[in-house]
């Protein structure tokens, strides 16, 4: 059983950008559910709303299987996250059974459905937002929308990127995504318009001067790297853990993409005096990859964490 799953898993991550190819949602979803591995917890809230939801930790990700049934036992709503964001399509049922909502969360694209309200500004600020993207990175680049972290305001409201909206909103916000594959992607860019949708400079992130900006360092090379420099072999089980997984940052000093991973082995312990408060610091190493220019830098790591 967990072959198969990861064989699935691998397959997923290794469809080629740009091609809208169908994800296979159900089998996936089944693949978590039969899981031995996988932990089921299910609600009901009032009115006999019943949710449930079914959590796999696999390869560093957290998949999890949601389904949500009306009080006749009927499903309303049936999807998946990765690592908390919707993934691939989600389905949302009326009473009798019937398909009245399709949304493909990789595309950002709603397949079927009524109109969620002020559909033509969604799709034309969307439109903008991927012609700047295209301009700042090259009309083949892996920036996709996260929908599921995109969001937009309104005088009364708000609501993310595929919300009902009874209101035209006043303000946008669109979160792009480096992609690596469809199931590993970093959140780097965030995008804000106003009604008239145009740009809010000032709250731009993410966006070099550089155009179009060349990632000649990808995901996976820079994985090769850092494991020849010996970064990323072991996994220290202290409080700064998530810092030994490569990660994607904009350094708005350098105005460049870099790769980082730290290598932090040891901590060190400071406590205030006459508490039980104090400071938890990091010990260890970070190396930064230049993504155009593959320059690489290695400095020590700088983390503390407060302890009250």
């Amino acid at each position: 059983m967990k072959n198969t799953f990861c064989i699935l898993i691998l397959w997923i991550s290794c469809s080629a950008f740009g091609q809208e190819k169908p994800i296979d949602t159900d089998s996936l979803f089944n693949k978590i559910l039969s899981n031995p591995k996988t932990k089921f917890d299910r609600k009901t809230y009032s009115k006999s709303i019943v949710k449930e939801f079914y959590e796999l930790q696999l390869n560093e990700n957290d998949w999890t299987a949601f389904r949500e049934y009306y009080p006749n036992n009927n499903i309303k709503e049936k999807g998946i996250f990765l690592n908390g964001d919707y993934f691939g399509i989600w389905k949302t049922y009326d009473k009798n059974g019937n398909l009245i909502l399709e949304i493909n969360y990789f595309f950002s694209k709603k397949i079927k459905g009524s109109d969620l309200g002020f559909e033509k500004i969604f799709d034309q600020c969307k439109s903008k937002a991927d012609q700047l993207i295209q301009s700042h990175f090259g009309a083949q680049n892996n920036f996709k929308l996260n929908a599921s972290r995109s969001y937009w305001y309104s005088d009364n409201n708000s609501g993310t990127w595929f919300g009902k909206r009874s209101e035209k909103p006043k303000e946008f916000l669109l979160r792009y995504s480096y992609n690596a594959s469809d199931t590993l992607k970093f959140g780097v860019i965030e995008l804000h318009f106003n009604s008239d949708l145009e740009l809010i400079r000032d709250k731009a992130k993410g966006l070099p001067n550089t155009k179009p900006y060349e990632f000649k360092i990808d995901y996976f090379k820079a994985k090769e790297i850092a494991t020849s420099l010996m970064y990323g072999i072991t996994n220290h089980q202290n409080a700064f853990k998530e810092s030994e997984y490569l990660n994607l940052i904009f350094d708005e000093s350098d105005d460049c993409y870099k790769w980082i991973i730290s290598n932090v082995p040891d901590t060190k312990w400071k406590a205030y005096k006459d508490t039980n408060s104090g400071t938890i610091t990091g010990i260890g190493k970070t190396l930064s990859i230049n993504c155009s220019t593959g320059d690489i830098d290695e400095s020590d790591f700088e983390g503390t964490i407060i302890v009250n």
